[in-house]
């Protein structure tokens, strides 16, 4: 996963998340994902952020499909599991 880095560009406070620097009270501003080392608004700007932006949509969308996958396989293992103890128990009915 992509990593942020937000720098305090008074006294270069260094953090994976945005806000207030914890020394000075300054925003830390977000480093460009490039790899220029510039800031994102002196670099790339809005153009990269919408890169990052949906990069990060699409590891989210892969990621809910496969946790909805194996939801579904979970619940269709339970449900040939019932079906499976619900033949067997007619079986049993039948032979008596």
């Amino acid at each position: 996963m992509v990593e942020e880095k937000y720098i305090c560009p008074v006294c270069g406070f260094e953090s994976n998340g945005s806000g207030l620097c914890p020394l000075c009270d300054e925003t830390l501003e977000k480093v460009c994902a490039c790899g220029s080392g510039k800031f994102t608004i002196e670099c790339c700007g809005p153009e990269q952020e919408n890169k990052e932006a949906k990069k990060k949509e699409a590891l989210i969308k892969a990621e809910v499909a496969g946790e909805t996958l194996t939801e579904m396989a979970k619940e269709d293992a339970i449900k040939q599991k019932e079906e499976e103890e619900l033949a067997k128990v007619e079986e049993i009915k039948e032979e008596e």
